[in-house]
C-alpha cells in the first residue's frame, strides 16, 4: 500500500509567525503527491454586549469583522501567492478548527497541515489549544508544524 494524499488542507493563521512554515510544509507535500492544495484563514467572530442597548455595539462589531475579513484575505492572498501558489484560498467566518474540520468533510480531504506553538499545560487551561481541536475534529490525518521544528530550521 502507498500512502499519497489527493487534497491536501493548510489551515493557518495569518497573523501566525508559523503561517508561513505551514504553507511550504502543505506546498511541498501537495507536490510531492500532485495534490490539489486548499489553504483556509479563519477571522474570528468578534461580538461584544457593553451596554444594556448594545445595538451601537454591535454594529461597531459587525464593521470591525468586516475590515478584519477584508485585512486577513488580502493577507493570505500575499502569503498564497508566496509560498503556495495555484493553490485555493478561502478566508471564512469563525472557529479555526471546526470551520477547517468541516471544509475537509465537503472536500474528502486527506491531511490538514497545522501549526502547533505546543503551549503548556497552564497556557493550553487558559487560552485553549487550536491544534488539540483539530485533533478531536479531523475527519483525516494531521501534520503538525511545531513552533519547535521552525527554530530547528532557523538554526540549520
Amino acid at each position: 500500500m502507498t500512502l499519497t494524499f489527493k487534497t491536501i488542507i493548510a489551515a493557518v493563521d495569518v497573523d501566525d509567525d508559523l503561517a508561513q512554515l505551514v504553507l511550504m510544509t502543505a506546498h511541498d507535500l501537495a507536490t510531492a503527491n500532485s495534490a490539489d492544495l486548499h489553504v483556509l484563514d479563519a477571522n474570528p467572530l468578534l461580538v461584544s454586549f457593553d451596554t444594556p442597548y448594545a445595538g451601537g455595539a454591535i454594529a461597531a462589531d459587525v464593521e470591525s469583522h468586516r475590515i478584519n475579513a477584508e485585512r486577513r484575505a488580502e493577507r493570505l492572498g500575499d502569503l498564497v501567492d508566496k509560498y503556495a501558489a495555484g493553490a485555493t484560498k478561502m478566508t471564512m467566518d469563525g472557529d479555526a478548527s471546526r470551520g477547517a474540520t468541516t471544509y475537509a468533510r465537503e472536500v474528502d480531504a486527506d491531511l490538514i497541515v497545522i501549526g502547533s506553538h505546543q503551549k503548556g499545560w497552564w497556557s493550553r487551561l487558559i487560552e485553549g489549544s487550536e491544534s488539540e481541536d483539530f485533533l478531536r475534529e479531523s475527519p483525516c490525518a494531521i501534520f503538525v508544524v511545531t513552533k519547535s521544528w521552525k527554530e530547528k530550521l532557523e538554526n540549520l
